[in-house]
């Protein structure tokens, strides 16, 4: 049965009032209890973003711990007109002499023209697709065809020959073109019995099959397509057309100072960023986490730290990368950055990945960082366990205090009722001994 409130009839008290300010005084426990949750998770989003800053530095080594990571290579032909070129990391510089002989095109033939591609029907006979027949009935259509060629064209032995079906516009204008697998495939197709509309069903062939030729430094290479992985070690040629007979194009391969610098800038932005953001948290309650300055000191250490080897680099800066004494953020001198690619890639490699007996910064980097976020043991994963740890507790707590005041509450008001109804009724026995006193008064003023 729900209780009645009767706030404050008999008394005049605002109970509701009273009640409302001493609950608030109740739930102050309560209240730091819920600051001291969003302290934690406030800290929490604050590792979370400091792991994703550290996934970003070990990724952007993880693209540096090799030789051919580390390498940028351009790529540049006297003329575009025959062929674009990519260069790869693994390319090695020098220069060519490039000449586009024949593009390669596959094989097509096309069969005589009908009418209708679904009504008419063909006579049975039998198409044969170098050496694979095919029944046709006097049911099919010239729809139908397509279809059978093409389902001759699959499973353990296809023919490597597929069809589809055109318009060329005219009054007879429904054709099969038949098209070979790459620029190696040759075939024929030759045909038995088939006729429709008065027309013998054949085919003609319109283009043959040629694969292309290249000559790189008068040496004469052949690809099944125009696209040449090949022709020259990590170097993509995609052709165009072909030379004039006996001309060549200039090709140069060089070492993509500007490329190798873009890369090593990620790290170093990366870097940045975590100290910038480590810095950052000076106003923060976790300002002082041991976990944070542990990164820092250790970042700081590898910086400066020698890798060994046999290279004639042995430290950052001696390739120009140095760490600003202000801010502890690092930089890097363009010209003595260019001169170590341009002069000596060899040994700048040797620095960031390393050699036999020797770990490069890029490794050294790598574990530190692989094991600083690991999903398990790493500095944002221990802090979820414990902060989630810590907030369940807090909000087990915040649950049973809720009761209790609940309870708490209840009681008060329970009080508060029982003094109004005590009240309300001394006010009603008030009342009524002032009446029966009024009565004897009269009746005895009366009785004179």
């Amino acid at each position: 049965m729900a209780s009645i409130s009767f706030g404050g009839l008999a008394s005049g008290l605002d109970t509701n009032t009273i009640v409302s300010e001493l609950m608030r005084l109740e739930r102050q426990p309560i209240s730091r209890l819920e600051n001291d949750k969003s302290f934690l998770q406030t800290r929490l989003t604050a590792f979370s973003n400091f792991d994703n800053k550290l996934k970003d530095l070990l990724g952007a080594f993880e693209k540096l711990d090799t030789p051919d990571e580390l390498r940028s290579y351009s790529a540049k032909a006297a003329t575009e007109d025959y062929f674009s070129v990519a260069a790869s990391s693994t390319a090695a510089p020098g220069s060519y002499e490039i000449e586009v002989v024949n593009l390669a095109r596959v094989q097509k033939d096309v069969s005589s023209g009908y009418t209708s591609a679904s009504s008419t029907s063909f006579t049975a006979g039998t198409i044969n697709i170098s050496g694979t027949d095919i029944a046709i009935t006097d049911t099919d259509s010239l729809a139908d065809i397509t279809d059978k060629i093409n389902s001759a064209n699959t499973g353990d032995t296809p023919t490597g020959v597929s069809a589809a079906l055109i318009n060329d516009g005219t009054a007879a204008g429904y054709r099969i073109v038949l098209t070979g697998k790459d620029a190696s495939t040759a075939f024929n197709a030759t045909v038995t019995g088939v006729s429709a509309e008065g027309t013998a069903l054949s085919f003609a062939n319109t283009q043959t099959a040629q694969q292309a030729t290249v000559k790189v430094d008068n040496i004469t290479m052949v690809s099944d397509n125009n696209t040449l992985t090949g022709a020259i070690p990590g170097v993509t040629l995609d052709l165009l057309k072909t030379n004039p007979v006996g001309e060549t194009t200039k090709l140069n391969i060089d070492v993509d100072t500007e490329g190798v610098k873009d890369k090593l800038n990620t790290f170093v932005s990366a870097y940045n960023d975590i100290i910038k953001f480590i810095d950052g948290q000076k106003d923060a309650g976790w300002a002082n986490d041991s976990g944070m300055k542990a990164v820092k000191r250790n970042m700081q250490d590898m910086l400066v730290t020698a890798v060994g080897g046999t290279g004639s680099y042995q430290h950052l800066v001696d390739v120009g990368i140095s760490t600003n004494k202000e801010d502890g953020t690092i930089s890097f001198d363009s010209a003595k950055l260019d001169d170590a690619i341009t002069n000596n890639m060899v040994d700048l490699e040797k620095l960031f990945t390393g050699e036999t007996g020797a770990d490069g910064i890029a490794k050294k980097f790598i574990d530190y960082f692989s094991s600083m976020t690991d999903s398990i043991d790493g500095i944002y994963a221990s802090k979820k366990k414990s902060t989630d740890s810590s907030i369940r507790s807090i909000e087990d707590n915040i649950t049973q205090m809720e009761l209790r005041l609940e309870k708490r509450e209840k009681s008060i008001r329970e009080r508060f009722n029982s003094l109004e109804l005590l009240m309300s009724q001394m006010n009603a026995t008030s009342s009524y001994l002032s009446q029966q006193m009024t009565m004897l008064n009269s009746m005895s003023m009366g009785s004179k």
